[in-house]
């Protein structure tokens, strides 16, 4: 049976420490709402699912809005409620794919989605995990993770290899997130993003300005491929 797969855009009304930061102005005549929902190629998608509790907002005649309760966007709300509920709504299969794409990691890029779907269509994995990676000098508060007696050892002297999430995609097996509820699992892939992009996350005001500034970075790759 075909692989179906299903994005959803979580978009809260409010947002505690970045003022309306998913309805303002970020790109051009852009909010990260719409900046996030022109990133995702259609023809890939049986359903493109904005869920929020924004009343007023009208989304483009292809995607879907999702009128969730607003007990489930408050500010310690958790996201795996709202995905158990889009489950339900929209008879989600077990064998399908469910594309979380939060708004505040907002630069992602067509070849993105393809390398994923092509992953999920030859191994069928639990989840995918977008990360970047890291250099392993790692501080815990004011305590090093790492060995600081001795000489230090060079970045590519470490058989380890440090990773963080970036929040552009978690993409989980229907069937794996129904039965754990979560989309963490020993066959969970991880899709390394490189560049300074992709360590954009949003959360702070200073974010914000900063990654509307970016913008202009990548409204020049893509005309750079267009050309």
């Amino acid at each position: 049976m075909k692989i179906k797969h299903y994005a959803l855009i979580p978009a809260k009304k409010d947002s505690s420490r970045c003022k309306n930061k998913n309805w303002r102005k970020f790109s051009k005549n852009c909010n990260l709402v719409d900046y996030t929902v022109k990133s995702v190629p259609g023809n890939m998608f049986e359903k493109i699912i904005v869920s929020t509790d924004k009343i007023d907002y009208h989304p483009p005649r292809h995607v879907l809005k999702h009128l969730r309760d607003r007990k489930l966007s408050r500010k310690g709300s958790c996201v795996k409620d709202l995905i158990r509920i889009i489950i339900r709504e929209y008879g989600l299969r077990d064998e399908d794919y469910l594309w979380l794409l939060n708004p505040t990691s907002p630069f992602r890029e067509k070849t993105d989605f393809t390398r994923i779907a092509d992953y999920i269509g030859r191994y069928k994995p639990d989840s995918v995990i977008s990360v970047i990676e890291i250099h392993p000098f790692i501080w815990k508060g004011a305590s090093p993770l790492f060995e600081t007696r001795g000489k230090r050892r060079n970045t590519e002297s470490f058989k380890e290899r440090y990773s963080v999430e970036n929040g552009m995609f978690y993409v989980m097996n229907i069937g794996y997130f129904r039965s754990k509820r979560s989309w963490y699992g020993k066959r969970s892939m991880l899709y390394k993003r490189h560049g300074i992009l992709s360590f954009v996350d949003i959360d702070t005001e200073e974010e914000f300005i900063e990654a509307r500034k970016l913008t202009g970075i990548k409204d020049f790759k893509n005309r750079g491929k267009r050309e």
